[in-house]
């Protein structure tokens, strides 16, 4: 059905059950042959290591992480629209890579948001509610804001009106990187170190962007959003590279962010660009390099970041053309050369709808992208079919064309969400048989789906 922009108040929480398959390590051991008394010292046992499997019941899988054998995989539950998301998240983990996996869950009104794994295998984690952040290591006010102030709900708050799901977190090294958007809509990075005990101690803390007035999306029916496309307004993206720059990114879309960049800068971003991003690269020390805008010049949305190499890469999706069939978006990908004032834009279009959700690089330098395709979408609003295919494609370097790899496939929707390195593997992550927009409507128990971490050779 029809998008419109509109306001209300939050809407409730939902219960959840969990089911999870186990893992189990697999111990290789040599047999000693010891004809006639040899003095050899006996072989030293191999120890195969298994990647991890899981096939959570309900959920989908969103992010992985890992250090070493050490992993973490955060999943979601899928929820009703809402006019505040409040995100269902619990995180799966296995500290030593071998023992069965446990399960890490919100306290009672609050939303596990968002997961750092650091080098030492230690987790920061994230979470919200309405108003407030709170920080978990296993550990002002005032913000500028430009345009009509009385459009914001709670001035106060931490969190936007729109979503709880407006914060990120990275490592960077044992200390951490957050990114969040405030309950007056300004967009801060800060970078913390663990005290210990509970306690974080602020390095720096820097402004990325301003408050400015942002729309309040909704459908006119419709019970699900299946690519979080109704709050993308709110969201941030966040990076950090092996020097400890971060990047982050917001969209433009239903913001008023390009006249309040150019406002609170005084930097000359173009008044028409109204669809697309920036970007805001930081130094370690919080200090701003460069904020570059991604002019799409039609509706997008952010759904990825990555550094590699000295490259920002932005993945989401464009609406190229409004076709009447439904099947006008296509994947966006844009490459951000640091230092670079323009970024170089590539649009994918490999069956009907398609969005990028995850972007890797595999260590011949060629590009991964990963997200969902097939999909088709009301042409003059926002409902997604329920019929969509997972997306997994390796892109060159240069000259020759991309390669869709083929991936098992479930009966309705379909998403792959994470990709990420464990050992000299990798994994990836996601849901099958979920639902499209309308498929809860009138059976709210539809709005379930498979979800999988497992290897995927390249």
């Amino acid at each position: 059905m029809k998008a419109r922009i509109s306001n209300r108040s939050p809407a409730r929480f939902f219960g959840r059950d969990f089911t999870l398959i186990r893992m189990f390590v697999l111990l290789a051991t040599a047999l000693l042959a010891n004809c006639g008394g040899s003095s050899e010292a006996p072989p030293v046992p191999v120890v195969v290591e298994t990647p991890p499997a899981l096939a959570p019941n309900g959920v989908a899988v969103i992010k992985f992480r890992a250090v070493g054998s050490e992993w973490a995989a955060l999943t979601e539950r899928l929820r009703p629209l809402e006019d505040t998301t409040a995100p269902d998240r619990q995180l799966l983990t296995a500290p030593d890579g071998t023992r069965a996996v446990t399960t890490i869950d919100s306290p009672a009104g609050w939303s596990l948001i968002d997961f750092a794994l650091h080098p030492s295998g230690e987790m920061t984690l994230v979470l919200a509610n309405n108003k407030e952040l709170r920080l978990q290591r296993r550990a002002a006010n005032g913000d500028p804001f430009v345009g009509d102030v009385r459009r914001i709900l709670d001035p106060q708050a931490l969190v936007p009106q729109g979503t709880r799901d407006a914060v990120r977190v990275e490592p960077a090294g044992e200390e951490l990187l957050l990114a969040l958007r405030t309950g007056r809509n300004a967009v801060i990075a800060q970078r913390l170190t663990f005290l210990g005990a509970g306690n974080f101690s602020r390095r720096w803390r820097t402004i990325v962007e301003p408050g400015v007035p942002i729309d309040l999306v909704r459908l006119t029916s419709g019970t699900f959003d299946p690519f979080a496309s109704l709050d993308n307004q709110w969201h941030v993206a966040l990076a950090v590279d092996e020097e400890g720059r971060s990047a982050i990114a917001v969209a433009l879309t239903h913001t008023e962010l390009t006249t309040g960049h150019r406002d609170y800068f005084h930097e000359p971003i173009d008044p028409a660009l109204f669809s697309g991003a920036i970007v805001t690269v930081l130094d370690p020390t919080g200090v701003r390099l460069s904020a570059t805008p991604i002019d799409t010049q039609v509706q997008s949305e952010v759904h990825a970041l990555r550094w590699i190499g000295d490259t920002v890469f932005v993945g989401g999706r464009v609406l190229t053309t409004r076709q009447l069939d439904g099947s006008g978006w296509d994947g966006l990908l844009a490459r951000l050369k640091f230092g670079d004032p323009v970024a170089q834009l590539q649009t994918l279009d490999f069956d009907r709808g398609d969005v990028i959700l995850d972007i890797a690089a595999l260590r011949d330098g060629r590009i991964v992208v990963a997200g969902s395709t097939a999909y088709v979408q009301n042409p003059f609003g926002g409902s997604i079919s329920e019929s969509a295919e997972p997306l997994l494609a390796v892109l060159p370097m240069t000259g020759t064309p991309s390669q869709r790899l083929v991936l098992p496939t479930g009966s309705r929707h379909n998403q792959l969400r994470t990709i990420g390195a464990w050992r000299e593997r990798w994994m990836i992550g996601g849901l099958q048989n979920g639902p499209g927009t309308h498929s809860g409507d009138t059976d709210p128990t539809l709005l379930t789906c498979d979800g999988y971490l497992r290897e995927q050779p390249f």
